[in-house]
């Protein structure tokens, strides 16, 4: 029971700091503002954890290096990126499939924190964490439900073809529906959650479509 006791107070913690991350103003627009209400709305509504959902981890390794690039300003930001380290072992670990890019392939996973396929069971909500080896591009993708990203650690983010920006530690990135966007670690390894509100059945994203022309 304090194992079990203790996994539900560090994803409550979670939620709450993600919560508070999330209401802090940022200018990202209108749009941005009605996916960021919905997605508070639904982290206070609660799910059931899956004691099962484990799944290990390829990159392990470097979630201790992961503890020098979390522990600078803001505060809510380290203690959220904190409790992420603390539930890395009980999530559902996976790889996105991407073809013909095995570099990818071996320096990436991802694995969902809330939702359908998560930790915590939850139909109307994803939350997931990416986790990226240095000096490394997640492909160029799209998908239906709009997304609000939260950078943990340095990193680069792009849509469409605009430039790559750096949002900082604490930025917030919004993906408008369908959009296509990617992103890329710099030097040091990348954390980053991503948050989708699901208006209806949710089952996988599609294919990332080819990272266009530089």
């Amino acid at each position: 029971m304090p194992h079990q006791t203790q996994l539900q107070a560090t994803l409550h913690s979670l939620q709450q700091q993600l919560k508070t991350v999330l209401q802090q103003p940022q200018g990202l627009g209108p749009g941005a503002a009605k996916t960021i209400k919905k997605i508070t709305q639904r982290l206070s509504s609660g799910g059931n954890i899956n004691h099962d959902a484990s799944a290990p981890n390829p990159l392990a390794d470097l979630l201790t290096l992961l503890t020098p690039s979390i522990n600078n300003p803001p505060e809510q930001v380290r203690s959220l990126a904190a409790s992420v380290l603390q539930l890395a072992d009980h999530l559902p670990w996976y790889l996105r499939p991407v073809a013909n890019n095995p570099e990818f392939m071996a320096s990436h996973a991802n694995a969902q924190i809330i939702g359908p396929q998560g930790l915590v069971i939850q139909h109307d909500l994803m939350v997931g964490v990416t986790l990226m080896r240095p000096n490394m591009v997640y492909p160029d993708h799209q998908h239906e439900p709009e997304e609000i990203y939260l950078v943990l650690t340095a990193g680069h983010w792009r849509q469409t073809n605009l430039p790559w920006h750096t949002p900082g530690l604490g930025g917030l990135v919004y993906n408008a529906s369908d959009l296509v966007h990617g992103m890329k670690s710099l030097n040091t390894p990348l954390l980053a959650l991503w948050c989708l509100p699901l208006d209806k059945p949710f089952t996988s994203f599609g294919l990332p479509l080819p990272l266009p022309a530089s």
